[in-house]
């Protein structure tokens, strides 16, 4: 006959079947706290496509306001890495190769600093003169978009024109801000000087790997006047306006 021994570790089994039947496998307290704990943990670590969004509307306008928050929320943004410095051609940098990050770069080696806004009948001003290269470059955001301009001299570019550049930092970001104007004036109007202003229009903002050279606006060196009326005779400067059509 057939031994009726139950097999190695039946009985333990069968106990604790038996004792969860009776109820004794119920969970403690402490059981039921640490589950609830862990549930709202779960509820916390879940975000909802709303909340994403909300994020990104909140950190939009964050960086539309400018300040330090915007700057903030930019600077954490992802390197953007070109193939070559794209101000090399106006004199003022020497540096050829790719640059791993072109924001980086245009603060530290060129001095761009980041502004608020765009220039409305902003003066740029020098006092040393236009014997060698010279730039002013920002940074701005419009609409959650990186931009770049620079008012600059190259005398082996001309020695009779300044220039003025605009750029994208990214090729989306170009195709998402859309036109761009800019208009130069001197500080004070010459009766002398036939030319009163000179304005320049993108249908597309240029980014950084397009060859800026080429669609770089030139004006008249002489709409650097001077400051007599200020107070400041030793320096020159010229006024400009930067509009970006509204999207």
């Amino acid at each position: 006959q057939g031994s009726s021994r139950p097999f190695p570790g039946a009985s333990s089994a069968h106990a604790v079947a038996h004792a969860r039947a009776r109820g004794g496998g119920r969970r403690g307290p402490r059981n039921d706290s640490m589950a609830e704990a862990k549930r709202k943990r779960d509820v916390e670590a879940t975000v909802t496509g709303k909340e994403i969004l909300d994020t990104i509307v909140k950190k939009m306008k964050i960086v539309g306001e400018g300040g330090p928050a915007a700057e903030a929320i930019m600077t954490s943004a992802p390197a953007v890495r070109c193939r070559k410095c794209p101000l090399r051609w106006a004199g003022a940098c020497k540096r050829s190769g790719p640059i791993g990050d072109i924001r980086a770069h245009l603060e530290s080696d060129h001095k761009f600093v980041v502004r608020k806004k765009l220039p409305v009948k902003k003066h740029f001003c020098t006092s040393s003169g236009f014997e060698g290269a010279r730039e002013w470059g920002h940074l701005v955001t419009i609409r959650g978009r990186a931009l770049a301009y620079v008012i600059g001299f190259q005398p082996s570019v001309s020695k009779t024109h300044a220039f003025v550049s605009v750029f994208a930092l990214r090729p989306d970001d170009a195709q998402a801000l859309g036109p761009l104007s800019v208009r130069v004036t001197p500080v004070v109007p010459s009766d002398g000087f036939g030319l009163k202003s000179a304005q320049f229009s993108w249908s597309e903002v240029p980014h950084v790997n397009s060859d800026l050279e080429q669609v770089a606006g030139l004006f008249p060196v002489k709409f650097f006047s001077g400051r007599l009326a200020e107070g400041k005779p030793h320096e020159r400067a010229v006024e400009v306006t930067i509009q970006a059509e509204q999207g």
